[in-house]
């Protein structure tokens, strides 16, 4: 009968040991995979292609990950203007905050999407035909920068402005780099810059590399305790 107990208590051990095991070794894994997500995030890749918004975007849908930074182009009309204050534009290697443009373009299917046109001034100007629009594709922005006042955005966030219009919006927004009118006529604008936006993964790559050691070391420590008394046993005199 104790030979029996001994061998339930000894498979109870042994499977305890494992399953703390397998949760030592999924823990590295997912810590290898964020080692592998912060060195793409700080070496994206990015496609320079001009695609069409509606290939890449879908209204009333949150943006996919692959479409942040990508060039896109779409026609529309202007319906909506807004000022966007203390918002930062990059200046060389350093930032300047300044007030941006902000238009909604409507475009086919009864949709629109936010648009940085660029700096703003103090007249604006009126734009009332269909314009094609190419520009870099942003997440909205999560934090307010400014103080809420009439006709300004907080944020470059479309949910800001959902109740302004019945049309159904895109997530994001689009910074323009170049407007042309239906006959192929720039639209001249203080224009601001695009750059690449770099998403940031908390940690760096050898930290989460180290992490990844240290739980499958943990993990192999698990599934040897449940011999480790028998092995001390053995080795003491």
């Amino acid at each position: 009968m104790t030979k029996i107990k001994l061998t339930k208590s000894a498979l109870t051990k042994g499977f305890a040991a494992l399953l703390i095991s397998l949760l030592f070794i999924e823990l590295g894994i997912w810590q290898l995979h964020r080692a592998q997500d912060s060195t793409k995030a700080s070496h994206p890749i990015i496609n320079r292609n001009v695609a069409s918004l509606d290939s890449i975007a879908q209204a009333g849908a949150n943006l996919s990950p692959m479409a942040i930074n990508r060039m896109v182009e779409m026609t529309g009309r202007y319906v909506k203007l807004y000022s966007a204050p203390n918002q930062p534009v990059a200046n060389g290697s350093s930032k300047r905050k300044v007030s941006l443009e902000v238009r909604i373009l409507k475009i086919s299917g009864n949709r629109g999407i936010l648009v940085v046109r660029g700096v703003d001034s103090t007249k604006s100007q009126s734009i009332g035909e269909d314009v094609k629009v190419i520009g870099r594709l942003y997440p909205r922005q999560s934090t307010d920068v400014a103080i809420p006042a009439k006709g300004g955005l907080t944020r470059l966030d479309p949910a800001l402005v959902t109740g302004d219009t019945k049309l159904e919006l895109f997530d994001g927004y689009v910074i323009a780099q170049l407007e042309q009118t239906s006959y192929g006529i720039a639209i001249n604008a203080m224009r601001i810059s695009a750059p690449i936006q770099i998403s940031k993964v908390s940690g760096y790559y050898w930290q989460h590399i180290t992490y990844v050691f240290i739980w499958w070391l943990l993990a192999l420590m698990a599934l040897g305790a449940p011999f480790y008394n028998r092995l001390r046993d053995k080795i003491a005199p």
